[in-house]
């Protein structure tokens, strides 16, 4: 079939052009950035409008086709026509739409999920036998330690532990509260990296996080928040021991 015999008239062939190239644009997007998207765009633009405008012969066609219905008309040119009278005002709008609509974008910050702590601090940080040694969390450590977690954790971290407390869906940037079931979280960390974490909190600190200090670590004021002190020590190592025993993980050595 001779392609020229087809009823595929100049107008029909230059949206079919600049619509393919934007599709083809956006099948890569996550490489190439919506903004460089837009420049190249507008190239293929100027492009069809300089190919259009070369010769009279193109831009009567062109105009021919949107204002003239000639009596005796295929019934494919007809349907080329309003459907390019339909797609182009409704793209256009659509681009328009997606331009100015808000969006969240969050503040351009790194973020570390586990900030590097110094040697010392870790070393002040003494793990008690009965902590160091997970044969030893009795039942009844075990026990107290979930409890403490329900009453105080939970809300945010989620009863089973998975990030999806009935406060989690307020906290979005720069992170969700941990969900420890997740082999990235307490299961590549050492016990006084987790201890250190849990009374630091995040408030005050680096971490840039909704959690608060719960108690003031060795050597250094308790931190004024309203949940200076609310846990002792030997209550965080307890907190500490459910979380591991409960998600199934062994603290890192």
């Amino acid at each position: 079939m001779n392609i020229r015999n087809m009823p595929v008239p100049l107008a029909t062939r230059a949206f079919l052009v600049l619509g393919g190239i934007f599709l083809l644009l956006k099948l890569v997007r996550p490489v190439i950035p919506h903004s460089v998207i837009l420049v190249y765009m507008g190239f293929v633009i100027a492009g069809i409008v300089i190919h259009v405008t070369l010769k009279d012969e193109r831009i009567e066609s062109f105009l021919n086709f949107f204002l003239i219905e000639p009596e005796n008309e295929r019934i494919a040119l007809r349907a080329q026509r309003w459907i390019l009278l339909a797609v182009i005002p409704l793209w256009m709008g659509w681009s328009v739409y997606d331009t100015l609509r808000p969006t969240y974008a969050p503040p351009v910050e790194i973020f570390q999920r586990h900030p590097t702590v110094g040697d010392e601090t870790l070393a002040a940080i003494k793990v008690p036998d009965w902590v160091a040694d997970p044969a030893k969390w009795s039942p009844e450590i075990i026990a107290q330690g979930k409890l403490l977690y329900e009453a105080n954790c939970a809300v945010c971290h989620g009863e089973k532990l998975d990030g999806q407390g009935p406060a989690a869906s307020g906290f979005r940037y720069p992170i969700r509260p941990a969900n420890f079931k997740d082999a990235g979280t307490i299961a590549q960390l050492t016990l006084p990296y987790v201890y250190w974490r849990l009374t630091i909190g995040g408030i005050q600190n680096q971490f840039n996080s909704a959690m608060p200090r719960w108690t003031a670590p060795p050597g250094e004021p308790g931190a004024s928040t309203l949940h200076d002190h609310d846990f002792s020590a030997d209550e965080v190592w307890k907190t500490i021991t459910y979380l591991y025993r409960a998600t199934g993980y062994e603290p890192r050595k």
